[in-house]
């Protein structure tokens, strides 16, 4: 006589793997972003009494202490540092987790929502619009999302689960993602209509200097890295004024200053400026992902990344080349 086959539960927790409720996580990064019991308890409306009962049930849940009280506050342990981008991740998950249910009871069962950062603003013809335009035409169901980070919020957007994907010119992941270089793009001098050096073929980095530079410092950090380093090594300096991304190419064509932007703004036609060529000056544009996202979602916008890449470096190899191929960074930022 065999014996009955027990078949497991697939949602019962054990004691290794407590049940963790939404709105402790709720608490406990409140508490890690304001760095006070207090003004955490007034930012999401609770009392702070019930906020330090829900941190400190967390903390029996998991067995650790995620914070030190402190006379100042409650500053995050080793733990707590390291709790806080699942924490976000968890959050997120809920959320897509209420949306699909949403979509379900709304009939559209099969919706998926797709996030993506990229610099923005990005023209017609950029890497992204072609790459959208590609993805959406074999994804007709998934819902893309594209929303504009600075470069520092980039990489915690990514691991906190915020968006899917970024494309970045930053090539170096953070842990626990993946990056994979897609393109290297030229970099053009962008000069108003009237500026001696509108008619040019070619510019340097050292005619840069001889007007305001407008560029967004704070918004695209990778690209001022080469640019800077470019004028290092002409020995000049760039009087560096720092603008909005949104706000560049409007200053410039009132004659403002100057600036250096992707070669491929010159798709927008903006009859008040000209876009000449800095040679020898790129900047590389990579794809990232979280390793643990098993989404064939998002490997199909990687790939879909890819082919546009190579089909833009084919159609316009003055904007764009191929970079050399390198094997897919690790985990960890070298």
């Amino acid at each position: 006589m065999t014996s009955p086959v027990n078949t497991p539960e697939p949602f019962r927790t054990t004691p290794s793997e407590p049940d963790v409720e939404p709105r402790l996580l709720r608490a406990f990064l409140a508490v890690a972003a304001k760095g006070h019991f207090g003004h955490a308890a007034s930012s999401i409306g609770v009392a702070q009494p019930a906020l330090s009962r829900q941190v400190q049930q967390l903390e029996r849940l998991l067995g650790v202490v995620l914070f030190d009280r402190t006379p100042r506050g409650a500053e995050l342990t080793p733990a707590g540092l390291l709790i806080v981008p699942h924490a976000e991740r968890a959050l997120e998950q809920n959320r897509r987790l209420v949306h699909a249910a949403r979509s379900a009871a709304a009939g559209r069962e099969d919706a998926v929502v797709l996030t993506v950062s990229a610099p923005l603003p990005g023209p017609p013809g950029s890497l992204l619009a072609e790459t959208l335009r590609s993805f959406r035409t074999t994804h007709p169901r998934v819902q893309v999302s594209v929303t504009g980070l600075d470069d520092h919020d980039e990489t915690a957007a990514l691991v906190g689960g915020r968006v899917d994907a970024v494309l970045t010119w930053d090539e170096y992941p953070a842990d626990g993602c993946v990056s994979e270089a897609l393109i290297e793009e030229h970099t053009s001098a962008l000069v108003g209509q009237g500026h001696s050096k509108a008619r040019a073929t070619r510019v340097t980095v050292s005619d840069l200097a001889d007007d305001p530079l407008l560029f967004p410092l704070r918004e695209r950090g990778h690209c001022w890295a080469q640019l800077h380093a470019a004028a290092q090594a002409a020995r000049v300096e760039l009087k560096v004024v720092p603008t909005a991304p949104s706000a560049v190419t409007d200053l410039v064509a009132a004659g403002l200053g100057v600036s250096a932007v992707p070669a491929s703004f010159r798709f927008a036609a903006h009859p008040e400026v000209a876009f000449v060529p800095i040679p020898g000056l790129y900047n590389r544009m990579s794809v990232m992902w979280r390793g643990d996202d098993d989404s064939a979602t998002v490997a199909d916008f990687v790939a879909a990344c890819r082919e546009t890449a190579r089909s833009l470096a084919t159609a316009h190899p003055d904007v764009w080349r191929l970079p050399v191929r390198r094997p897919q960074a690790a985990a960890h930022r070298a």
